[in-house]
């Protein structure tokens, strides 16, 4: 670029800046007497049993009477040079987290039935805190292209993993690194998607499998939203999280990919940020793509999108590589496939999902309102600011936080708490010395690699800490 593009390109930044400024002053001015939050549940809220019997309580009720970060009287402290959804959105990207919230892990490697493997984190680490019976543990999904290392992901755990004594819930965390995603190895020609809920059925397997007894409870971020959302959908009452709390989730991609060049910053900035994140992903895992024996698009698509100087977009990276890839007939036929709002009438589980109506890359009409009141299982927490996995908010001694934290931790707690009743737990069938598989269900299994096969996997893989913050 010459000098008179970098002005030109300050210029622009500079303007569209003072515009997102004065947009979010005139909201902040106008929506003062609104409350920061609004709930969406429906009249006919589920009815929620209890082990052991007790008085039962509703969903809708169990979520205004536990969860008071939720109230019409909460509040939002957004930093005055955090003026928009824009603003929350940027700063989670560019801002220095690494310090922040520190978590040990204790990971995994685990093949699954495809041949496939996938990274998983635990924390507290096994080999410091042995597996107790009758565990809490929360399964957690990550947003595009990130891992355990996110520090939105970091942020939740720090709270909810620590002992009671400490403050904390006394969670045991297992985070799920999607395929290619912060170290997790691609040995065949797949990465993951928007609506990769099977590698979350084999994971949900490998939990039951290793913690005799315990409970399980679903936390999921943006893309990974949306994945534990479908995921729930799918199994209905067969599913066997305890409740699931979602945030950021895109829920509709069908409008969400309209509403995303509808924007400024959504057409020259977000759409290219997203599409480029996925090509990033996908040219670090290059070589095993290259040389597979067969591949379910043309190889001089694949050179060619790995090999293209100019941009990509988030549509059409999905319309030349995801779609094809994952068998569906195009971009738009991906998202109306994998889009969790659809499935919103099957869930059979306590569901709360926090999103926000300024985040600048899923837009507002892309909530499910409607559908909510006739789901008695979903609870739908809409903030006035916030952005796209952000809600940074300053505190009475002036540290920065993130808002979200306080519902997540209490909506957990109050489930926790309320002691529902214990899930069908999915049968499993053991193989061999090493691989178990879903009672009626090939497609779901794994096989835990061992320490010289884990090591053997994660020499011959690059980190993928790519794109970050949400």
């Amino acid at each position: 670029m010459t000098f008179r593009d970098d002005v030109r390109v300050l210029i622009t930044a500079g303007v569209l800046s003072l515009l997102s400024a004065i947009r979010a002053v005139w909201g902040h001015l106008s929506g003062a007497r609104r409350p920061f939050v609004t709930l969406y549940m429906s009249p006919d809220s589920a009815i929620l049993g209890r082990e052991g019997g007790g008085p039962e309580s509703t969903l809708a009720d169990l979520v205004v009477t536990k969860v008071p970060a939720l109230w019409p009287s909460s509040k939002f402290n957004s930093p005055w040079w955090l003026p928009s959804g824009d603003a929350h959105t940027i700063y989670s990207s560019i801002a220095d987290f690494s310090t922040v919230d520190p978590i040990v892990y204790e990971r995994k490697f685990l093949e699954l039935p495809d041949r496939g493997i996938v990274a998983v984190d635990i924390t507290p680490p096994l080999h410091s805190h042995p597996i107790a019976e009758g565990e809490n543990v929360l399964f957690v999904a990550h947003g595009l292209t990130g891992g355990s290392h996110e520090a939105y992901v970091r942020a939740v755990l720090s709270r909810v993993t620590p002992d009671r004594p400490s403050g904390g819930l006394g969670f045991r965390a297992v985070v799920l690194n999607f395929r290619g995603c912060n170290g997790s190895p691609v040995v065949t020609p797949r990465l993951y998607h928007a609506g990769s809920s099977d590698d979350v059925r084999n994971v949900i397997l490998w939990i039951y499998h290793t913690f005799p007894e315990c409970r399980i409870y679903g936390c999921g971020f943006s893309l990974g939203a949306n994945i534990l959302t479908k995921y729930a959908g799918e199994e209905g009452e067969d599913c066997p999280l305890q409740g699931l709390v979602t945030l950021a989730n895109p829920w509709n991609f069908v409008s969400g990919a309209g509403f995303l060049p509808s924007t400024i910053l959504g057409r020259f900035v977000y759409r290219y940020v997203l599409g480029g994140a996925l090509r990033a992903l996908l040219h670090l895992h290059r070589r095993v793509f290259l040389e597979a024996a067969e591949l379910p698009l043309s190889r001089a698509r694949l050179e060619d999108v790995l090999s293209r100087r100019r941009r990509i977009t988030l549509m059409q990276y999905d319309e030349l590589i995801t779609a094809p890839l994952y068998g569906f007939a195009g971009a738009m036929d991906y998202y109306a496939k994998i889009s969790s709002s659809k499935v919103i009438p099957d869930i059979r589980i306590p569901c709360l999902a926090i999103n926000s109506a300024d985040d600048p890359v899923t837009g507002a009409d892309s909530l499910p309102t409607d559908q909510v009141a006739r789901s008695p299982y979903l609870v739908l927490a809409v903030t006035q600011g916030g952005g796209h996995l952000g809600w940074y908010e300053r505190t009475a001694d002036g540290r920065l936080r993130r808002w979200y934290v306080k519902p997540v931790e209490q909506f957990l707690a109050a489930l926790a708490e309320y002691g529902g009743q214990q899930r069908r737990k999915p049968g499993i069938v053991l193989y061999g010395a090493d691989f178990a598989r879903q009672d009626g269900r090939d497609d779901v299994g794994f096989r835990v690699l061992s320490r010289a096969q884990s090591e053997l996997v994660a020499s011959g893989t690059e980190t993928s800490k790519l794109f970050t913050g949400w």
